[in-house]
């Protein structure tokens, strides 16, 4: 074990600021180590041109099941499932990406946006019923507003989603609870999900999965059954987890910024890709494994050796981003690193991405008056997907 090493996740700064320790590692040690909580080792990715060469390199893997890969924690979690799209062989990981990539793609993601423009609007309802003024931006809009545009996408009721929550955060590990009871929670998990896939619904998304328009092979019961619990946990996660932190961004220091978005009428579409890059993930990366020896701008990474890219970093880059830590939308920047590239980019950024545009486009006509009800610091948790606000009090 590599005891003398720092630890990673780096200490965390206040709020949703990037660890103090990012700036001074892209200055002084791009290609320094940390310890993982498992014990083993990885070299810190922090600046933009050696995440932005690793993400897309063919060298790096993602799959957490090769022999002898580095570990990130000693405890189980969804990453280490052998039916995850990251951890299956070439050829299912292309046909699955194949068929994810063609049913989420910009056209099929246009055709869904009535009904995440729909979801929007009943929390909203739901929020501001019988005359209600304020309420917890968390629980009652950016936690529910990915879960039930999805589930809505996928044919699954709506009543049915409390007990998804709990499945899904079983299987990320990003809920408490001892090893049995996530085992029979996941087990559940995936039963019902393999009755969504094979229910015979016609619902959009899900009937572009299991019966792609396109020629080329279907997939298997086991692989939809696969992709389609990983869009209900992380797939959800992840957007109401970047959602909650942009509306925490965009409504403190007075919503100084809400107002401007309000004000200035800024396209939320711009507003979102500026919000994916200031607030992205938190204090996390993503673990990488080489393959064979890589050259990155900063250095060379050994075969074997993991790799950790750390997104929020190489997204506050100086070198790369004028301003970091200023909220610039339409400003002009090098293309997204956070989700993937090459082979692994992820399939369903474009319906994630459209997530959060929606759902700040409906709280601007909606609720325009929108502020804090509360002064912070406001509780953050952080999970596989990324540092999570649990709790965001608010008026309107």
């Amino acid at each position: 074990m590599d005891d003398d090493l720092p630890g990673f996740p780096l200490p965390p700064a206040a709020g949703l600021a990037p660890a103090a320790d990012y700036a001074r590692r892209r200055e002084q040690c791009p290609f320094g180590r940390v310890r993982l909580p498992s014990g083993d080792s990885a070299i810190l990715l922090v600046r933009h041109a050696d995440v932005a060469a690793a993400v897309t390199s063919p060298a790096l893997s993602r799959n957490h099941l090769l022999t002898d890969a580095p570990r990130r924690s000693g405890e189980p979690n969804f990453l280490y499932d052998p039916d995850l799209l990251i951890n299956q062989s070439e050829r299912s990981h292309t046909a699955v990406h194949r068929v994810a990539t063609r049913a989420m793609n910009h056209e099929r993601v246009a055709t869904h946006l009535p009904v995440v423009r729909q979801v929007a609007d009943d929390l909203v309802d739901a929020m501001t019923a019988d005359g209600r003024r304020g309420g917890d931006l968390v629980t009652g809009y950016t936690d529910r507003l990915p879960l039930l545009s999805i589930t809505r996408l996928l044919g699954i009721p709506d009543d049915d989603c409390d007990r998804i929550r709990r499945w899904s955060g079983a299987y990320t590990h990003s809920h408490p609870g001892t090893p049995q009871e996530r085992a029979r929670l996941v087990d559940e998990f995936g039963g019902y999900v393999r009755g969504v896939v094979t229910g015979g619904s016609d619902t959009a998304l899900l009937a572009d999965l299991v019966d792609p328009p396109d020629p080329g092979p279907r997939l298997s019961t086991d692989e939809l059954v696969s992709l389609t619990r990983l869009m209900l946990s992380a797939g959800v996660e992840a957007p109401a987890t970047v959602l909650g932190r942009a509306m925490l961004r965009l409504l403190g220091d007075d919503a100084t910024d809400w107002r401007a978005f309000v004000r200035r009428r800024t396209d939320p579409v711009a507003m979102a890709d500026e919000l994916l890059r200031l607030v992205y993930a938190g204090n996390v990366a993503a673990l990488r494994t080489a393959t064979t020896d890589l050259a990155l701008p900063s250095g060379t990474v050994p075969r074997g050796t993991a790799v950790l890219l750390a997104w929020i970093s190489a997204l506050h880059d100086p070198q790369v981003y004028r301003q970091p830590e200023a909220l610039l939308p339409h400003r002009r920047g090098p293309k997204f690193v956070g989700f993937g590239g090459g082979r692994h980019y992820c399939p369903g950024r474009r319906l994630g991405r459209a997530i959060l545009a929606v759902g700040l486009a409906r709280l601007r006509a909606r609720l325009p008056g929108l502020r804090l009800a509360a002064d912070g610091p406001f509780p953050i948790v952080e999970r596989e997907v990324g540092g999570m606000v649990t709790m965001l009090p608010v008026r309107w």
